[in-house]
């Protein structure tokens, strides 16, 4: 993969671009370290990936990452800062990057983040062949499909960062099964796929084992279940815990799930995958 830094601190971009280049990731096409020419560089190059500081002279991160967004720019974003704020990390997953990687930077996260993102583009290569070789039909005053598809993302995104798992791995095998749930679905087949299809379907995608994809998806979920009846226990009639533990859980599981939290029972609740992805995919289309 092709790859851009913008980055202020120059000691990161080395480091960077010495483990991209050690590991075998790619080439680094160029560099710099300010907002304004970063955003002019990446247009110019259309990199695969840019990894992008969140703060930066003449433009921050995020702003430069809208700008490039609004022009239809295919790159995956990488977002690197300091912060650890969750209405920032929010901000960023919202304004379309595909990770957030937190400073200091080290080998095994960078590593991991940029084989995720490779796997994702893998994927979405695969979803256009899919996209391309399927009749899709839309009315004349529709807007076009990249773009409803770039909106649907970045709210999916925004509900994982609601449930807490916008960091968790699974929540990206989530997403990738959501898409191929979405492609089912916008073709009448919400009776007739399955779960085990999916996941071999996804595995072959990225070159993953079907059950690493599994554990991580139901660990995932089971992670925003915990949550949402966390949510439960503070205010029952909190807005987002009456509308996350109806649409993508059976609201009997949230309770047995708040039971055990506040130690009533020794059981959790059960988690229905099928159900959590079209809850999904239900709340991103409204």
């Amino acid at each position: 993969m092709r790859f851009v830094i913008i980055e202020d601190d120059v000691s990161i971009r080395k480091i960077t671009c010495n483990i991209i280049k050690k590991y075998d990731l790619g080439i680094v096409v160029a560099e710099c370290g300010d907002g304004l020419k970063g955003e002019a560089i990446i247009a110019d190059y259309s990199p695969d990936v840019a990894l992008v500081d969140l703060l930066l002279p003449g433009q921050d991160g995020v702003e430069l990452i809208r700008k490039l967004k609004e022009k239809g720019m295919e790159t995956s974003f990488i977002m690197i800062s300091e912060s650890t704020s969750q209405p920032m990390i929010t901000k960023a997953y919202e304004t379309g990057i595909d990770f957030y990687i937190h400073k200091p930077i080290n080998v095994l996260e960078i590593t991991s983040v940029i084989r995720k993102v490779e796997e994702s583009r893998k994927l979405r290569a695969v979803m256009s062949l899919i996209s391309q070789t399927t009749a899709r039909y839309v009315s004349p005053d529709a807007k076009p499909i990249e773009q409803d598809d770039n909106a649907k993302r970045n709210r999916i995104n925004r509900i994982f960062s609601e449930l807490g798992i916008i960091s968790e791995a699974g929540a990206k095998n989530i997403y990738q099964l959501a898409q191929l749930v979405d492609v089912r679905l916008s073709h009448g087949q919400n009776q007739t796929y399955q779960l085990h299809e999916l996941y071999q379907e996804l595995s072959v995608a990225i070159g993953q084992d079907v059950k690493t994809i599994e554990q991580r998806v139901r660990r995932a979920i089971a992670k925003a279940m915990q949550n949402v009846a966390n949510m439960g226990i503070e205010d029952y009639h909190d807005d987002k815990f009456e509308m996350y533990s109806g649409a993508l859980f059976d609201f009997k599981e949230i309770r047995h799930e708040m039971a055990s939290i506040q130690g009533k029972s020794a059981y959790h609740g059960k988690v229905n995958i099928k159900k959590f992805i079209e809850g999904v995919l239900f709340l991103a289309a409204e």
